[in-house]
């Protein structure tokens, strides 16, 4: 996703949203807008289908990987962005038609599809879930649920603006962030409004973001003037308000510093990076940083019990070290093969690419420890690790899990 993100900038100058437009700030911003993506996003063939930098070396002792599943879940990934991504919920995965007017719900162990509900409106985020729910948002502002066990409508409420982001809902409240700057916490029961809050949206950002997250009563969101802030669930109260960076630079290109990187909480504390910024580890109680790091990253970071894993904007993988952001290694031999968000997988880093393959990492040293092509449709979405095995959305629609060999 970030990749395809990055390139429909400088390709069509359409992958910006907020306050200002191309038009308005005149032809210099356009020409700083191509020649910044093709730094971060790779050059554009003329098909406009993204190179692939790396050429792929032989693993010829590599663990053996495993295709424990292979389910059509989805009739296609939608080709507008950003892309929709899937929501897990126990032995359930609930997708988007390529149309973006339908959910389904499949069942994880065999691929059976247990129920699909028409829309009749296109959704423009992903799908998300909690309380027994499963929630979506359009582009008008309308956020809609539907009842997980069978896809029945319970209702539809009014925000203020597009909803990019996945909702998602915890103790009674949906929480759902939308392109204007807002969070809102809506109530479960029929979708009324119980709070909003809101920060200042900067004259250009990424279109998309972040899903919010919620935690021991708390809301935790990231912005796209680079804050991250958490409210009290309930009643939308300010708890703390965290910079992440500060942007930098004479242009508004070069100070963009979305929070569009899905942050991660493990130990006490929540890990967030930014587009063009840094990477850094906050206190969840009192929103203080312990450690930051320069990292531009604007896909999903993981956790295990010692390390923070993530790609960033050149795909170079990178493990920090919990509790003091020192860096434990760096895998640069997948650059440029436009990678996912990593996930823990055990003793790996498991990480998919534009070309189909999936990647193991060792979790120690990072060093490249297995490799599968189960499809030649691209993977572009952060994988999803239940019971040791990881699934890999495709383009195509199929969710795939492996599993690692031994």
């Amino acid at each position: 996703m970030k990749l395809m993100q990055l390139t429909l900038i400088g390709a069509l100058g359409l992958g910006l949203s907020g306050c200002g437009t191309l038009s308005n700030l005149g032809q210099g911003a356009v020409r700083g807008v191509t020649e910044a993506s093709e730094s971060i996003a790779g050059r554009l063939t003329t098909s406009g289908a993204p190179d692939v930098e790396t050429e792929l070396v032989e693993l010829p002792n590599g663990v053996p990987i495993d295709i424990v599943a292979k389910l059509r879940v989805t009739d296609g990934t939608p080709r507008s962005y950003p892309k929709p991504l899937p929501a897990f919920d126990g032995h359930q995965v609930f997708t988007l038609s390529e149309s973006r007017r339908e959910v389904f719900a499949h069942r994880l162990t065999d691929g059976k599809r247990l129920w699909k509900t028409d829309l009749k409106t296109p959704v423009s985020g992903g799908v998300g879930t909690g309380d027994g729910m499963v929630l979506v948002g359009t582009g008008s502002g309308e956020v809609i649920a539907l009842a997980a066990a069978g896809g029945e409508e319970r209702w539809r409420s009014q925000v203020d603006s597009e909803v990019l982001a996945p909702p998602t809902a915890r103790s009674g409240v949906v929480v759902v962030a939308t392109g204007d700057g807002h969070l809102f916490g809506l109530d479960i029961a029929d979708g009324a409004r119980r709070w909003s809050v809101e920060r200042d949206v900067p004259t250009l950002s990424l279109r998309g973001g972040s899903a919010p997250l919620t935690t021991d009563g708390k809301a935790v969101h990231g912005f796209a003037d680079g804050h991250l802030m958490s409210v009290d669930l309930l009643t939308g109260r300010e708890a703390w308000d965290t910079p992440i960076v500060q942007p930098r630079g004479r242009t508004e290109l070069e100070r963009m510093v979305d929070a569009d990187c899905q942050p991660v909480i493990e130990g006490g504390a929540i890990f967030a990076a930014t587009f063009q910024g840094r990477i850094s580890s906050i206190d969840l109680s009192s929103g203080s940083a312990t450690w930051a790091r320069e990292f531009s990253c604007s896909s999903a970071l993981t956790a295990d019990w010692s390390n923070v894993y993530a790609s960033d904007t050149n795909d170079k993988v990178t493990a920090f070290d919990l509790s003091s952001g020192v860096v434990y290694w760096e895998q640069e031999a997948l650059k440029g093969r436009h990678l996912t968000g990593p996930a823990v997988l055990g003793d790996y880093i498991a990480v998919g690419d534009i070309e189909g393959y999936v990647h193991l990492l060792k979790a120690t040293d990072g060093r490249l420890a297995g490799r599968i092509r189960p499809t030649k449709d691209a993977f572009l979405l952060a994988p999803y690790v239940r019971n040791g095995v990881v699934y890999f959305l495709s383009e195509g629609g199929r969710l795939f899990g492996l599993r690692a060999g031994r």
